[in-house]
């Protein structure tokens, strides 16, 4: 159990530079007494739940998210006319292409311009979170660390830490795995499970159509955004 009256933790920064390292590994030092019996049921093989975590990881899980949430608002502030307009096209391509059946290639084209300038920003968005993430698992692992070699040295657990033993680490949620979720804001901040194949949108159609309708030579169009 984690005697979290012995740990007292703010979190400051985020980048895991040589400061922030430092201050990581001053935590874990700090809070190696209050994590004793945690630091020693790990060595035995035991799992933490997520929130028996200590303040200070719990503190960085928190900020990461708060974060990358505020680089999903920032690309749909920055973009917002270009993804109103692929709002907007999308209906076309589909109205076009299914109801129609009258292939449009230049404006499929026009489209795809977009489109890919739009999956060309996600790309960056959700570069800049896994950058995030990085560092915060930098951080988590120097905290550690720090917590392991304090509590070693004090004869309650033996050899260096576990390399896979990172309790805390954080991963991007499904969320980000596929670019063009961007486009769908419902799927992007949908729950773990949501269908991905029953998506009724046009915005989802008009990106079906535009990555596989057939080009001259019998190819496809190849879909850039990660699916």
């Amino acid at each position: 159990m984690i005697n979290k009256a012995r740990i007292n933790v703010r979190v400051r920064r985020l980048k895991a530079g040589p400061l922030s390292s430092a201050r990581a590994r001053f935590h874990g030092r700090r809070d190696a007494a209050g994590l004793r019996e945690f630091l020693t049921d790990a060595a035995a093989g035991g799992t933490p739940a997520d929130d028996g975590l200590p303040p200070y990881i719990l503190g960085l899980r928190a900020r990461v998210h708060r974060d990358t949430a505020g680089l999903r608002s920032r690309l749909l502030a920055a973009h917002h006319g270009l993804y109103v307009r692929i709002q907007a096209e999308s209906v076309r391509v589909v109205t076009q292409y299914d109801e129609r059946a009258e292939p449009a290639p230049a404006a499929l084209a026009r489209y795809g311009e977009r489109v890919g300038q739009w999956r060309s920003a996600a790309a960056v968005c959700r570069q800049q979170a896994q950058q995030l993430v990085g560092d915060a698992n930098q951080l988590i692992a120097c905290y550690w660390d720090a917590a392991w070699r304090r509590t070693r040295r004090d004869g309650h657990v033996d050899g260096p830490r576990p390399t896979s033993w990172l309790p805390g680490e954080i991963e991007l949620d499904h969320t980000w795995a596929h670019l063009d979720d961007s486009l769908l804001s419902d799927r992007w901040y949908a729950p773990e499970g949501a269908g991905r194949n029953a998506d009724p949108s046009a915005v989802a159609r008009a990106l079906h159509i535009l990555d596989h309708q057939a080009v001259r030579g019998g190819g496809a169009t190849s879909g850039a955004h990660g699916r």
